[in-house]
């Protein structure tokens, strides 16, 4: 089933009129809608601000601090952060289908390899931490977000029964956009860590209530 294109855009043009007028909670956050965005697609340019930490095995302690033995120390690096990256939605048969969502690169525009991207955590009491961006999607065989609201979650195999039309009256896409900041960026935080073969880059979660 399809929706009307002239009702797909009313709606469409609906979901980016709330971006716009909520352009300075997404400018605060660092999204920022692009020049790219038209129908029936709506791209957006992530910019992470968190420093990246760094953790410093067998390090002196500063004078006064108290850090237990064997502990290991962890420094921020204020000038570099995780790099910025572009969510591309695809509002086609919006909303009987929940927007599509894929990862490009903001400079070239092409879709970004998993083994390169970001990680991306959701947190609950009960799950603890878990990670939502997954590397291959059974129909588009791409990284995908699997978080309700997105296309690629609620018409993934695993999911028959959490359908779209359950959730698509609460949530808009500026509230999606918010998920997918929370669980990217907010919640995450990119942390090198030395090893005995080699260095890691983790993806260490914050938990926040």
């Amino acid at each position: 089933m399809q929706v009307d294109r002239e009702v797909n855009r009313r709606k469409y043009d609906r979901e980016l009129k709330r971006l716009v007028d909520q352009r300075l909670t997404l400018d605060s956050r660092g999204i920022f809608v692009l020049g790219s965005t038209r129908f029936p697609f709506v791209d957006l340019m992530f910019v992470p601000r968190h420093p990246l930490q760094i953790q410093i095995p067998g390090a002196v302690p500063p004078p006064g601090m108290n850090v237990p033995p064997g502990a290991v120390l962890v420094a921020e690096l204020p000038s570099l952060a995780t790099r910025a990256f572009k969510a591309h939605f695809d509002l086609t048969d919006y909303d009987l289908r929940a927007p599509s969502l894929e990862f490009r690169d903001p400079w070239t525009d092409k879709p970004l390899i998993y083994a390169q991207m970001f990680r991306a955590l959701e947190f609950e009491k009960e799950r603890k931490a878990h990670i939502v961006l997954i590397d291959d999607h059974p129909d588009t065989h791409k990284p995908f977000l699997c978080l309700r609201g997105i296309r690629e979650y609620h018409e993934h195999p695993q999911h028959t029964g959490d359908e779209w039309l359950l959730y698509k009256d609460k949530m808009s896409l500026f509230s999606i956009v918010m998920s997918l900041w929370r669980v990217s960026i907010d919640l995450v935080h990119s942390q090198l860590a030395f090893a005995p073969n080699g260095i890691q880059v983790l993806c260490v979660p914050e938990e926040k209530s």
